[in-house]
């Protein structure tokens, strides 16, 4: 299965649309995001992540490069998943922070007591198993 990161496009045309552009004109471009995250909120700051499902599972994977697995917060909370990281580094007597965090719906089918979480070369991979269908149950008329 190949992986595509999802882009927003935008039908300018649509009035929730627009106003969804005024609000974030470079969700499309997460270079310039970055760039100029510090002017603009909402832009910088936020993890990059795919979501897909198998017939078991629902996974979430969210880039980490450079982040060890102490400093990951995975939260499941009122049917959503929050990954957050928090992280000083000192650097010749500079003191730098940065936080990232990421939050998504999960679905009310999923088990909330099997949630795994995951973390190999900077990708940190949460499994959301499924639960079971359930049946109907056929009930006799006597």
């Amino acid at each position: 299965m190949k992986l595509a990161r999802y882009t927003p496009s935008f039908d300018l045309g649509r009035v929730a649309d627009f106003d969804q552009w005024l609000r974030h004109p470079f969700a499309g471009f997460p270079a310039v995001g970055q760039l100029l995250g510090d002017f603009l909120p909402g832009v910088a700051g936020r993890l990059a992540a795919d979501v897909y499902e198998d017939q078991d599972n629902y996974y979430a994977r969210f880039e980490l490069p450079g982040v060890k697995k102490e400093d990951v917060k995975v939260e499941v909370h009122d049917r959503l998943l929050t990954v957050s990281t928090q992280r000083q580094t000192k650097d010749e007597g500079q003191e730098e922070s940065y936080s990232l965090s990421r939050s998504i719906s999960v679905p009310e089918s999923v088990r909330a007591d099997a949630i795994a979480a995951k973390m190999e070369d900077g990708i940190l991979t949460v499994t959301l198993p499924k639960q079971e269908e359930r049946k109907p149950k056929l009930i006799q008329v006597n």
